[in-house]
């Protein structure tokens, strides 16, 4: 860790911006970084953030096969000059990455409603061969409950709560009350904007308003495929809220702190509907330039080839 950061949760004045300081957003030119939390319309919102920055501006940091904690300390270690170079940073990681870019920064995150986070998140398991969990949850025929009662996943257990938190080293099951107000710490004093993925169009339509940006239409990337609904009893719903208890606390304040964020702009009720008029719009077109390209590049293997931007495989 370099001289003057702190311990992950904690924010280290040299190199974070208040992100409550009004209408007017943070201070020009910060590194934006995008805490992705899996499964919240992500990577749709990470192709819109990239055609508001020059590609050679843009890092998506990543390691393979291993968890987002992980990602947080391999960055740390590159070099700082290249800590340094891009305005914006994408990845699954942890609060705390701020620590490591030596210049002013702010974050933005989505958070989705918790129950239908975990679930979509163990049918990502099941149906991605390459996921460090699949083969146990395939091989043993893991029920939903199965999976959350094995406790192997930290991303079933207050999984948005632990990454705003900063969290990299709490069991599972062992999550406290201490750590839903340290996520609500951090995003009161460095989150620009925290969306909701059942908002996603009024998420964009705030980040125009903070940061000025004007690239903001979409199709939706990475949809899960249609398939057999997931079969959820009784006890796997008390598993879920008991595992979640913190997350839809802090649902709940996400959805005050947003709404209140948006009361700030006097014209974003008009601003929200057009945007809504004109993605409307676009979208035929981006199905056409985006879409289908990048399912082409995919099935190729060139997806990193299409991605503009910087993945560094850490």
């Amino acid at each position: 860790m370099e001289q003057g950061a702190t311990s992950a949760g904690k924010t280290s004045g040299a190199v974070h911006v208040d992100a409550m300081s009004g209408p007017q957003g943070p201070p020009a030119d910060p590194t934006v970084i995008f805490l992705h939390i899996g499964k919240t319309a992500g990577t749709t919102m990470r192709q819109v953030l990239r055609r508001n920055f020059r590609s050679s501006d843009v890092m998506v940091i990543r390691v393979r096969g291993r968890s987002r904690e992980e990602t947080l300390e391999r960055f740390g270690e590159l070099p700082a000059e290249e800590r340094a170079r891009p305005r914006l940073i994408m990845g699954h990681t942890v609060f705390g990455l701020h620590q490591h870019v030596p210049r002013p920064s702010t974050y933005i995150t989505i958070v989705r409603e918790p129950y239908r986070l975990v679930v979509s998140q163990y049918r990502f398991v099941v149906r991605t061969p390459g996921h460090r969990h699949h083969e146990l949850v395939t091989s043993k025929g893991m029920s939903i409950a199965d999976y959350i009662r094995s406790g192997v996943s930290m991303e079933m257990d207050n999984s948005q709560t632990r990454a705003i938190a900063g969290d990299i080293s709490v069991p599972f099951g062992a999550c406290t009350d201490e750590m839903l107000e340290r996520a609500k710490q951090n995003l009161d004093a460095s989150f620009a904007v925290a969306g909701l993925t059942e908002r996603f169009d009024e998420t964009l339509t705030l980040l125009q308003k903070r940061f000025g940006w004007s690239h903001l239409h979409y199709v939706r990337a990475n949809v899960a495929p249609q398939g057999e609904p997931v079969q959820i009893r009784d006890e796997a719903r008390d598993m879920i809220d008991e595992h979640n208890r913190l997350d839809n606390a802090l649902y709940g304040y996400v959805t005050e702190r947003f709404e209140e964020a948006m009361g700030r702009y006097p014209s974003f009720e008009e601003d929200f509907a057009r945007f809504k008029r004109h993605n409307a719009m676009y979208r035929p077109w981006g199905v056409l330039s985006q879409t289908y390209p990048q399912r082409i590049a995919s099935r190729i293997g060139l997806r990193r080839i299409w991605s503009r931007g910087g993945v560094r495989d850490l």
